[in-house]
């Protein structure tokens, strides 16, 4: 029976001396992948866990990974190419990433797929999403973006509690979630069968696949584990300084340290430091504060990528929580449905509301030279009775009472004055914009001309699925902000995943995987799955690295 859980007692003096070969720090995807691949070279592997439970942000996410060119894709009869796909790549990471990272990305990502099909209970399935940038040379429409098989757990007693579980998603796939966006569409029946056999989906699916590799290979964790600082001994990371319930541990480890401790969006002065923006909210659970970073600095990394981060609009209801922190709710198809649209302190639009949600939220980060503002920070979805009634706003559905955070109001002149902006402005911005959305056009900013636009639109409705005029009182707003799925930059790595140095020279022992590590996708996102595609890579190069190594 493999161990589950590894609780050691602390000496007296505060130093347990715990021997291990390898340790990994954090349990989201790409630590979980790492450790998996390092037990199959033999290691005896540790997962140091800061939170009670396993899977950091992948369990509450999405789940999907962007891989392009992959045997699942050419299984459901998809054709790709990894040439197509390095055109693509070449584009959306605008020349910042050294092509060698993208040809190891492109080559590597499908071989992580086969790997987990083939070595683990995980399971992928493409779907009809299309790449971020789907008008583009060398995108796809379909077959890039994978989603996970839902995960039964009913044969794997103590597996369900063990894995972290996250507010934005119910026991649906992501595909599901995309196809029932209808209250009249969702198969209640069959999530409420899935939570009853403990059947987990999307990220939550694609940990718990990874815990049970892990458990499989003897991988043993221990929880309530926060990590604080690097050993190092003749210049090489020997272990860690951690602390517990029951005061600090070393944990010692031969082969070397994974950093797999995620990004820093929840750590307000790193944020500062290096994203130079204020009041974004992270989307993920509240124990991402950059531990590793700065862990990984002392020892001499050398980092990348600092200034960018997973960016998505968010939406907060006053008193939600999560783990006793903020929770912020990503915004997505309500932007692209029709009868919304967002606008600025203005009263005006100034994006095209269906873009990928990295790219949007870029435009809520201008700023004005003239004014020295950023006009387009706070902005609000407004939408109409008619668009309330029929789709689901963040975590309210049409049914539901309508909550205090929605300012309402009989027009939109009288909404303007309840926002506080120019109510001239409002009312023009909303009539031109149903003068044209009822001929499914949008001649300021082009929305539901492309297919990754149209995704999220209402297939029902005609002649363009994400334009609809806004016209029955009473009218609603939305406050909607900047916010980020994590933290983009890190610390370089190389081919094997090893931290480097600012000359390029590895700090001997330690490794880097996820939103710890500068990501190969640069400032772009190529499409759904963009943040966990590369962090499973990262992890699977590390552990590579680790079970190919000196013994």
């Amino acid at each position: 029976m493999p161990h589950t859980d590894f609780h050691p007692e602390p000496a007296p003096d505060g130093d347990s001396g715990i021997d291990i070969d390898t340790l990994v720090i954090g349990s989201g995807g790409a630590g979980l992948l790492a450790a998996c691949r390092a037990a199959d070279g033999g290691r005896r592997v540790l997962v140091l866990e800061r939170t009670p439970v396993l899977g950091g942000t992948t369990a509450v996410s999405g789940g999907m990974v962007w891989v392009p060119n992959s045997s699942v894709m050419r299984e459901h009869g998809m054709p790709d190419s990894a040439e197509d796909a390095l055109r693509y790549l070449e584009l959306v990471t605008e020349g910042a990433v050294e092509s060698w990272r993208l040809e190891q990305y492109v080559a590597t990502a499908p071989e992580v797929v086969d790997y987990l099909h083939a070595k683990t209970p995980v399971r992928f399935f493409p779907i009809d999403r299309p790449d971020y940038h789907s008008d583009w040379p060398g995108a796809r429409d379909v077959g890039r973006t994978l989603d996970n098989v839902p995960f039964p757990t009913a044969d794997r007693p103590g597996l369900v509690e063990r894995i972290r579980r996250g507010a934005h998603f119910d026991a649906v796939t992501y595909d599901e979630r995309h196809r029932w966006h209808s209250p009249e569409l969702y198969d209640h029946e069959l999530v409420a069968r899935r939570k009853a056999e403990g059947v987990l989906t999307v990220g939550a699916a694609l940990v718990a696949g990874l815990v049970a590799a892990c458990d499989e290979r003897g991988v043993r964790f221990a929880t309530g584990v926060r990590v604080r600082e690097l050993l190092v001994e003749d210049g090489r990371v020997t272990g860690v300084r951690a602390e517990t319930a029951d005061g600090p541990v070393t944990y010692r480890a031969r082969a070397g340290v994974v950093l797999a401790s995620g990004g820093y969006e929840w750590n307000e002065r790193l944020k500062h430091a290096y994203l130079g923006v204020a009041d974004t909210r992270p989307i993920s659970p509240p124990w991402n504060h950059g531990d590793g970073l700065q862990m990984a600095m002392a020892a001499g990394a050398a980092l990348d990528g600092m200034s960018q981060a997973w960016w998505v609009p968010a939406v907060g209801a006053p008193g939600d929580e999560y783990d006793g922190a903020p929770l912020s709710r990503h915004l997505v198809a309500e932007r692209c449905l029709p009868g919304s649209v967002i606008v600025n302190r203005q009263g005006r639009r100034f994006v095209n509301e269906a873009v990928n949600y990295n790219d949007i939220t870029k435009a809520f980060l201008a700023f004005d030279p003239t004014t020295h503002t950023y006009p387009n920070a706070p902005a609000w979805l407004v939408f109409d009775e008619a668009f309330r009634s029929r789709y689901p706003i963040a975590s309210v559905q049409p049914a539901d009472p309508v909550p205090d955070w929605f300012v309402r109001a009989d027009s939109p002149a009288a909404l303007a004055r309840r926002l506080g902006v120019d109510e001239v402005a409002l009312t023009a911005t909303l009539a031109a914009f149903n003068r044209h959305a009822v001929l499914g056009e949008d001649p300021e900013f082009g929305r539901g001309g492309t297919s990754h636009d149209r995704y999220y639109g209402d297939e029902r409705h005609g002649p363009n699925p994400c334009l609809g005029p806004l016209e029955q009182a009473p009218f609603y707003a939305v406050p909607v902000g900047p916010g980020m799925l994590g933290t983009k930059g890190g610390v370089v790595t190389d081919r094997t995943g090893r931290v480097l140095r600012h000359d390029d020279t590895p700090v001997p022992g330690l490794y880097a995987c996820g939103n710890v590590a500068a990501t190969p996708m640069g400032p772009g996102y190529p499409g759904s799955g963009g943040t966990l595609g590369p962090a499973l890579v990262g992890g699977y190069l590390c552990g590579t690295g680790l079970a190919e190594g000196d013994r």
